[in-house]
């Protein structure tokens, strides 16, 4: 039994790796990401009878964290972080007669 576990989340870690070619977000990031999200999506839907604002915002953002969990992208942490200046090079040439 353990071993088809082991076999099914090592397929779902490379699909979700392959997916993801501009992430910011690390492993253990994305992992606690689609965690959490998935427990404030359940917590919304099971008080969205009894106080639909509340139950509203957790969906959206349970679902947010899932997405941002799946996807490995966060724009509001690429936001936030400080962009590494790209390098240019800068070449001179004289010609001397």
């Amino acid at each position: 039994m353990s071993g088809i576990l082991n076999y099914a989340f090592d397929k779902l870690k490379n699909k979700l790796d392959a997916s993801c070619h501009d992430g910011n977000v690390g492993t253990s990031e994305r992992i606690l990401s689609v965690v959490a999200g998935g427990f404030l999506l359940g917590r919304g839907i099971k008080s969205i009878v009894k106080h639909p604002m509340t139950a509203f915002s957790g969906i959206t953002l349970g679902g947010a964290l899932i997405y941002r969990g799946v996807t490995g992208y966060c724009p509001i942490k690429d936001s936030i972080e400080p962009k590494e200046p790209e390098a240019t090079v800068i070449e001179h040439r004289y010609f001397v007669k």
